[in-house]
């Protein structure tokens, strides 16, 4: 197992100035002198974002599709090998304009990668007159804007200067309603001290390495929270399936690997949404962890629930 690595995910609507956030980053990271590697998602079959990034810059693409859509498996495959060819300290996911954070971020936190991270955090940025004017999209892309905001820890804003001074204080309200813990940053291009950023108290939103292979805090606001955990044996399928019918109705997302004790032998890859799981088996012997994200969830109950299964 190589060093621990933070992990930043690159959240926001298309347009809203990722790269640019991206690219002033990166210079200060190369100041800091950390070692950087880079993931990029883009819906068509070329990066163009990807050209611009400094050379010597670990980087690895992902085209063709949506990491919360249809790549969530070749994410994970590629942070592992980035983790374990180039042993980075830090890494930035820029995500497609059009992926939702939450599905991005159950991505990331899969049982291959968690072993590989002591921090993960996301950043969205958000274009002002396009936040202004989100009406005028479809029902389904304004909850997207609102869901970008809503589960970062942190928001960075630009074209406030675009904006007329009457207008700024009721835009402002609004972002802030979306998500009360994120830190806002209001700006133009990307520019303010990103010392927001990189000098945070590590508590905050760390996860514990000396914990890590059991539970994974991700986001520590009230709403969104995730943890993992593991199984040393065999648990009874029945047993499961009946927790998982009495679950929280704030549980939203699960996934990772099983194994039962009427099938021992077999691994399983469990992936729960909404209600519907999902067993597939598979034919490599996976460690037994399943990451788990929703609203509100209590933990400590959770975890006392399949502790008993």
């Amino acid at each position: 197992m190589g060093k621990h690595v933070d992990l930043y995910i690159l959240s926001g609507f298309l347009g809203s100035g990722k790269t640019t956030l991206l690219q002033r980053i990166l210079m200060e990271e190369r100041q800091r002198q950390r070692k950087v590697a880079v993931l990029m998602n883009e819906l068509g079959e070329i990066s163009v974002d990807s050209t611009i990034l400094p050379d010597g810059v670990p980087l690895k693409e992902l085209l063709n599709g949506c990491i919360c859509c249809t790549i969530q498996d070749q994410l994970t495959q590629q942070l592992v090998s980035l983790c374990q060819q180039h042993e980075p300290d830090v890494i930035y996911i820029e995500a497609t304009g059009v992926a939702h954070p939450l599905e991005v971020l159950e991505a990331c936190l899969t049982p291959l990668m968690i072993p590989y991270l002591r921090t993960c955090k996301t950043i969205s940025t958000v274009d002002l007159l396009r936040w202004r004017d989100r009406g005028q999209h479809t029902i389904p892309v304004q909850r997207l804007m609102e869901d970008q905001i809503r589960y970062a820890d942190w928001v960075v804003v630009n074209k406030i200067d675009q904006l007329p001074d009457k207008e700024f204080d009721w835009v402002e309200q609004q972002m802030k309603q979306q998500n009360e813990h994120a830190e806002f940053v209001f700006t133009n291009y990307a520019q303010f001290d990103l010392a927001l950023l990189f000098d945070q108290p590590a508590q905050s939103a760390s996860f514990q390495r000396e914990q890590m292979e059991k539970r994974a805090h991700v986001h520590q606001h009230l709403h969104v929270r995730s943890f993992a955990y593991t199984w040393e044996q065999p648990i009874h399928r029945q047993a499961f399936e009946d927790w998982l019918r009495n679950s929280p109705d704030q549980l939203y997302r699960a996934k990772g690997y099983l194994r039962f004790q009427d099938e021992p032998q077999k691994t399983y890859l469990f992936q729960y949404s909404y209600g519907m799981p999902i067993f597939t088996e598979e034919y490599f012997r996976y460690p037994l962890t399943v990451v788990f994200i929703g609203e509100q969830l209590d933990e400590q109950v959770l975890k006392r629930e399949l502790a008993s299964l």
